[in-house]
């Protein structure tokens, strides 16, 4: 017999991502927060739920959310606080999307570490979170997630404060050259904490063989990877990336080089399709017009037009981006081709990218990069626990569809059980 206090759900599919198998007719035995089992289909009983025909997934993970929404002033810039009734919402969000865990590669130190710690302690409903504080950048901004640093001893005092508030891990930025770059990695590493990189004026390669552990985005942008001649015209702004892409040759043996360290050095990528997306189809209606705005927390969805920063393109810009979209995506295929361990993120809230719908997004972006359905799954799962070095949370999703059969069908959600609680979109 079955204790009541158990929860089964029975006669489901289970969908094991790190192999790629789907086993029919399992019962899913789950005791408070952990799997007790997972076996053949069990007699109704208390706590028994029959589904029948459904598809059981681990939680999904997003690897690139900033979970604290700062709110804007009168000119659109942020405001130094964050704004809770948003963030909240935010997070209620993306656990009803399946969403059990979110690694947050920066945010305001202080107050993402305490929202962590209070989605833990169940204060607060979410995805449970690991995250990095404030981003370390040489730009002097006035912005709760971005922490101003000068020299190696301004990132070494950073960092010393960063872990002495409890974060788990340090994010670098795209400005920092390769000495500070190497002086964040040798204190963070020093303090056993793992350094994500934003990274451009240190190349990728240059991070990798230094030993940073992840980084983020499709593509470094770094002018080291275009042709000589194609150097000196590129230009370190959101357009630049699409000339970036244009003198961009995959076979080049920069590229090459670069995917052997990132394959080597067992550096992890989100790539963040997404958030490429939203930027070259900008002027799309699907984004201003989108039918999922209604789940977006009314504050978040009017800052993303004060927000954009392709709002002043014009057509011909937009064209010329979309242009080049196949060969970011080509980019992608290379490296997961070539055994780059890749995860999937969105970098939500930034605009356009909806809170939980962009994440099923970035997923059917993976696909259409050429990646199968079952590798797509893995980067959604296993792949993002491992390169968060964490054993597998007992979170799961009941989907009414095979993932493996279209990675679509990741959307089709029925419930979501996290630390042995169910919720229902």
């Amino acid at each position: 017999m079955l204790a009541a206090a158990l929860l089964v759900l029975n006669h489901v599919t289970v969908i094991d991502p790190a192999r790629g198998t789907a086993i029919p007719d399992r019962a899913v035995i789950i005791e408070g927060p952990r799997i007790r089992s997972i076996g053949a289909a069990v007699r109704p009983g208390a706590g028994v739920l029959d589904r029948r025909e459904r598809y059981v997934v681990p939680g999904f993970v997003d690897m690139h959310a900033h979970v604290l929404f700062p709110p804007l002033g009168e000119d659109g810039r942020p405001l130094p606080t964050y704004d809770r009734a948003t963030s909240l919402a935010l997070l209620r969000t993306l656990l009803l999307h399946g969403i059990t865990t979110v690694r947050d590669p920066g945010d305001a130190t202080e107050d993402v570490v305490a929202v962590r710690d209070a989605v833990a302690r169940g204060e607060i409903v979410g995805p449970r979170i690991f995250t990095a504080g404030r981003i370390l950048t040489l730009a002097t901004l006035r912005h709760s997630i971005y922490a101003p640093v000068a020299n190696e001893r301004d990132v070494r005092a950073e960092i010393d404060h960063q872990a002495a508030a409890g974060v788990d891990f340090i994010k670098v930025y795209q400005d920092l050259p390769p000495p500070l770059v190497r002086a964040a990695i040798d204190e963070a590493h020093r303090r056993h904490l793992r350094v994500i990189g934003h990274v451009q004026a240190t190349t990728w390669t240059e991070a990798a063989r230094m030993g940073i552990d992840l980084l983020t985005h499709a593509a470094p942008w770094s002018p080291a990877y275009l042709p000589e001649a194609a150097r000196a015209a590129y230009q370190k702004t959101m357009f630049g990336r699409v000339y970036w892409l244009e003198h961009l040759d995959l076979d080049a043996p920069a590229v090459n080089e670069m995917i052997d360290a990132l394959v080597e050095h067992r550096v992890s990528v989100d790539p963040t399709l997404i958030a490429f997306r939203t930027k070259f189809w900008g002027d799309d209606r699907q984004y201003t017009n989108n039918p999922h705005r209604g789940e977006t927390p009314p504050k978040l969805w009017a800052g993303f037009a004060a927000r954009s920063n392709t709002a002043d393109w014009t057509p011909e810009q937009y064209r010329a981006a979309r242009a080049q979209w196949p060969k970011l995506l080509a980019l992608v295929k290379r490296m997961y081709d070539r055994g780059v361990v890749l995860t999937a993120g969105t970098d939500t809230p930034f605009p356009w990218i909806v809170p939980g719908v962009s994440f099923h997004e970035e997923l059917r972006l993976l696909r259409e990069a050429g990646i199968p359905n079952a590798a797509v799954l893995r980067m959604a799962t296993t792949n993002a626990v491992a390169a968060l070095r964490e054993k597998m949370a007992a979170d799961l999703v009941v989907l009414s569809a095979n993932p493996l059969d279209d990675i679509a069908n990741t959307e089709r959600i029925e419930m979501v059980v996290k630390g042995g609680k169910i919720y229902r979109p």
